[in-house]
């Protein structure tokens, strides 16, 4: 699995995106920065809305998150280590508690009051590490969509993966609300079919929501087999899919099989969750899970190495599209056109270029 430290933003902002040359998401969020099993009492630095920030935990486990960047000589606080609560610059040895005060100043009795760094709220929720990159007193953990526990669900098989994106946040957002391009990018390797008209949309409550029925339809063998049926049997198809926030997705797969045979199953169901955090106005990290409620554990490496495949397809062409953005001279006179199959991805760039304009008028 590749390293996500090693996804930070460029020195300088080269170029633009396909959505511009400005930030183009809410700092008053809940982002993922990191699978709960990747925080440890040994600090990890992740590069969030183009802020360096060192995740650790204390020696009872809980976790902490500071800005990393120590205010004495600017050392990075993830190269230091954790006694106790406290994470120690590995420069000059200063001391930071979880709150970010500066608690300790090896050389000298009194400790000023004045050095700090920031501290970030941060919970572990879902298996995954959640940080809050905008005011602390707007940072309610009840904002993190609880849509999501299943994958905290001990009934439910869930499997997990990292992927550095070269590309923005929202066009990994669009990329799985429109899930016609099925039929062409992933025509070999997902080989589900039948995604050849628009979805119904709904949009309530600051979310949009898409919706696909699929009535008995051939069952592709990425869905069959983990429920022991044969590829290609004819069953019932749900497809949806949900922008939870500007950070969490989640899509389904509830399948109806209205002949299951003897012990088969009549209802069974797959949910795919994509977490995309922006790096900088060019980088995102893309954690995914894939969570299902019927079958065998997953395999991890064999999953892995599909999704890879699978969601490779996808990077690669939303990093072709932002390398094009990036180098031809006219984007910036480019006209982007929509039809009636990218409603949803529209409305859902909607929803969050309305959070960062409201933001923006406070």
């Amino acid at each position: 699995m590749d390293d996500p430290a090693q996804t930070k933003p460029d020195p300088v902002r080269a170029g633009t995106s396909t959505t511009g040359p400005d930030r183009n998401w809410p700092l008053n969020s809940w982002w993922v920065a990191a699978h709960a099993s990747e925080v440890t009492e040994k600090p990890i630095l992740r590069w969030i809305a183009e802020m360096p920030i060192a995740f650790y935990r204390t020696a009872e486990g809980t976790l902490a998150a500071l800005h990393n960047r120590c205010p004495h000589r600017f050392a990075p606080l993830h190269k230091g280590d954790v006694e106790g609560d406290n994470l120690v610059c590995p420069y000059h040895g200063f001391q930071f508690a979880p709150s970010g005060q500066c608690v300790n100043v090896p050389t000298q009795e009194k400790t000023p009051a004045a050095i700090r760094v920031r501290s970030y709220p941060v919970v572990e929720r879902y298996g995954f590490v959640w940080v809050w990159t905008g005011e602390v007193e707007r940072a309610d953990p009840d904002l993190i969509p609880a849509d999501l526990a299943y994958l905290s669900d001990p009934a439910w098989h869930v499997v997990w993966g990292y992927l550095p994106v070269s590309g923005n946040f929202m066009q990994m957002k669009e990329n799985v609300l429109d899930l016609t391009h099925f039929a062409f990018l992933h025509k070999n390797s997902a080989q589900i079919t039948g995604w050849d008209r628009p979805p119904a949309v709904e949009v309530a409550n600051g979310r949009v929501t898409f919706r696909q029925l699929f009535d008995m339809q051939p069952l592709p063998a990425i869905y069959a087999v983990p429920a022991g049926k044969a590829p290609g049997k004819l069953v019932n198809r749900d497809n949806w899919g949900t922008q939870l926030s500007p950070g969490a997705h989640h899509g389904a797969v509830d399948m109806h099989d209205p002949d299951p045979g003897p012990d088969g199953l009549e209802r069974f169901a797959l949910r795919i969750i994509h977490l995309t955090t922006p790096v900088s106005i060019g980088k995102t990290h893309y954690y995914w899970a894939m969570a299902r409620d019927h079958g065998q554990p997953f395999d991890f490496a064999a999953m892995r190495a599909q999704a890879s495949v699978i969601f490779g397809e996808d990077i690669e062409i939303v990093e072709a599209s932002q390398e094009m953005a990036r180098c031809t001279a006219d984007h910036d006179k480019a006209v982007e056109f929509s039809v009636a199959a990218d409603r949803a991805a529209i409305e859902g760039r909607r929803l969050v270029q309305a959070m960062v304009r409201n933001e923006a008028a406070e």
